[in-house]
C-alpha cells in the first residue's frame, strides 16, 4: 500500500539523481495520475521531519566541559571527518576531560571517561 511517508522517501531519493526536475514532474503526474494528491500535505510533512533529521545527523556536535577554541574545534573536525560541517558546541559539566561528538549517525567519545574505561578493559584483558 503506498502511503504519505513512502511517498516522501521517493521524493528525497529522486531530488538526489540526476535531472531530478525531470523525475519529479513525473512523480507529481503519477501522484495525480492515480488520486494520490491527497497524500500530499502528510507527504510534506514526512519530507520536512525527514530534512531536519538529515541536517541534525549532518551538524557535528561536539560537548565539552569548557569553550573549545577554533584550533581545537578544526582537530576535532578532522577526527570526525566533518571538514566542511556545520558546528554546534555544548557546554557539558558531566565531561570531565575530552570531547564527545557525533556527526553522521557515529560516536566520537574522546572524553577522560571513555579513556580510562578503555585502559581498564586493556589492563584486565
Amino acid at each position: 500500500m503506498i502511503n504519505s511517508r513512502t511517498l516522501a522517501h521517493t521524493v528525497l531519493k529522486l531530488s538526489e539523481q540526476q535531472d531530478a526536475e525531470n523525475r519529479i514532474d513525473a512523480f507529481f503526474s503519477y501522484l495525480s495520475e492515480n488520486n494520490l494528491t491527497g497524500l500530499l500535505p502528510q507527504m510534506l510533512d514526512h519530507v520536512l521531519r525527514l530534512q531536519a533529521q538529515s541536517s541534525e545527523r549532518e551538524t557535528l556536535h561536539i560537548h565539552s566541559r569548557y569553550n573549545l577554541n577554533e584550533e581545537e574545534i578544526s582537530s576535532i573536525r578532522k577526527v570526525t571527518g566533518a571538514i566542511e560541517a556545520e558546528v554546534s558546541t555544548h557546554v557539558d559539566e558531566s565531561v570531565i576531560g575530552g570531547f564527545s561528538a557525533t556527526y553522521n549517525d557515529h560516536i566520537y567519545d574522546g572524553s577522560l571517561a571513555h579513556q580510562l574505561v578503555t585502559l581498564k578493559n586493556v589492563l584486565t584483558r
